[in-house]
């Protein structure tokens, strides 16, 4: 009996019996569609994080000063615990070096952007020219700040274009050179707009990163001067991008011993750690993809109970078809050929069953994805998969019943009523 043949029979057999087949694929239907599902979910997941981190160089470390005694209170610190101009010049130095670009921030807050009766809340950011390339802004029109600014103390702004809509409403270029008005806290400051940028919003499991505001940019040392009622003598933390992206870690934790050793050996409460965009996105990563095998696991294991219940349907279907397979063996099928027959008809079920459960998993993983503003298709590998532990599944459950089919005695399964 050829491969078409038994084809044909199994299908033959499956339509006889439309209810409990399709309860049958249920289980594998369920199972492959979890599974597809949660990949896709967890897909999106890691899609969402990578980009919310995105906004940032890869390279970019920063260097912050913490409590030796506590992660998390610094309130034992004073003043002269924290980055002092010292610091500042030092690492200023070392540019060129591991350090490539450096930021630190000048006073800042929040407040409103003001034209007559149209005003937008910001974040006031006092920067420096490396802003830019380490938080990689994309400029729409004008220019970012630049090391004159700094150094001068000018009163310029960079605005973004959610501002721009808001505000002035009118194109990027036509804004270049008008004054802004910055009112923060009870004090108003009168800024030239020199630049405006795209306001990206950062979201996060369709959650938003970055708040509802937008920030706008002026030099460090114009918001020092308009914040700061003395001038100022430490900073909390700068960041900075490393020149080499194949070492980042090492570098970095190399400038924290280097500022350690210089600054704060004699320094009993205070010590400089480092945080990187690097290491972080990394461990991100790592903990969905722990979470999202942990919980594929799981829903994989009503891929077993599937399995199970395909056994066990096709013990039944043996037992009700032992006549026919007595008439069969009579007319010359061999066991090959009866055994054949059982696992290409379990083989058939989890076929169809898995194609179901690729159509649910992508229609919950699309769902989900889109919840989480991640949109995104299951991928070929998991399709791959799918099918192919569908056809194991079929294999691996249906030889037993298979078997049991084809060493049944002709003799007894003619007699058998």
């Amino acid at each position: 009996m050829d491969l078409l043949e038994t084809i044909k029979l199994s299908l033959e057999g499956l339509r006889s019996n439309k209810l409990r087949s399709f309860l049958t694929m249920l289980g594998i239907i369920i199972g492959i569609g979890s599974v597809i599902g949660i990949t896709t979910i967890g897909n999106a997941l890691t899609k969402s994080v990578n980009k919310a981190f995105d906004s940032i160089a890869n390279t970019a470390v920063q260097i912050y000063v913490q409590s030796k005694k506590s992660d998390y209170d610094n309130s034992e610190l004073s003043e002269g615990d924290f980055l002092t101009e010292n610091i500042i010049n030092y690492l200023e130095a070392q540019k060129g070096r591991k350090i490539d670009k450096l930021i630190y921030n000048g006073a800042g807050g929040n407040g409103f952007v003001k034209e007559g009766r149209n005003k937008e809340q910001v974040t006031i950011s006092a920067t420096s020219q490396d802003e830019k390339n380490i938080f990689k802004i994309k400029m729409l029109a004008g220019r970012f700040l630049n090391e004159e600014d700094v150094k001068r103390g000018k009163s310029v702004v960079v605005i973004s274009d959610k501002v721009l809509e808001k505000v002035y409403k009118t194109s990027a270029p036509e804004v270049l050179g008008r004054e802004a008005k910055i009112e923060s806290n009870g004090k108003l400051i009168v800024a030239m707009i020199i630049g405006v940028y795209k306001y990206e919003e950062i979201s996060v499991m369709g959650q938003s990163f970055n708040g509802s505001s937008s920030t706008i940019y002026i030099p460090r040392t114009t918001g020092d001067r308009e914040f700061l009622t003395e001038p100022r003598t430490f900073y909390y933390d700068v960041t900075m991008t490393l020149k080499n992206s194949d070492t980042i870690e090492e570098d970095a934790q190399s400038i924290v011993d280097d500022l350690n050793a210089k600054f704060y050996a004699n320094n009993p409460r205070a010590e400089v750690k480092y945080y990187s965009a690097k290491s972080e996105i990394s461990q991100v990563n790592g903990a969905m993809g722990s979470i999202q095998l942990a919980i594929g696991a799981i829903a994989a294991i009503s891929l077993l109970v599937g399995g199970i219940g395909v056994m066990n349907i096709l013990l039944v279907s043996v037992t009700e078809r032992t006549r026919e397979i007595g008439i069969r063996k009579a007319l010359g099928a061999t066991r090959g050929d009866i055994r054949k027959q059982f696992i290409i008809e379990s083989v058939i079920i989890c076929i169809i069953g898995g194609i179901f459960g690729i159509i649910l998993g992508s229609i919950i993983g699309l769902v989900g994805s889109k919840l989480l503003k991640a949109p995104s298709l299951p991928s070929i590998g998991s399709i791959v998969v799918a099918v192919g532990f569908s056809m194991l599944i079929g294999i691996f459950f249906g030889y037993y019943p298979a078997n049991k089919a084809a060493k049944l005695d002709p003799i007894e399964a003619l007699r058998y009523e």
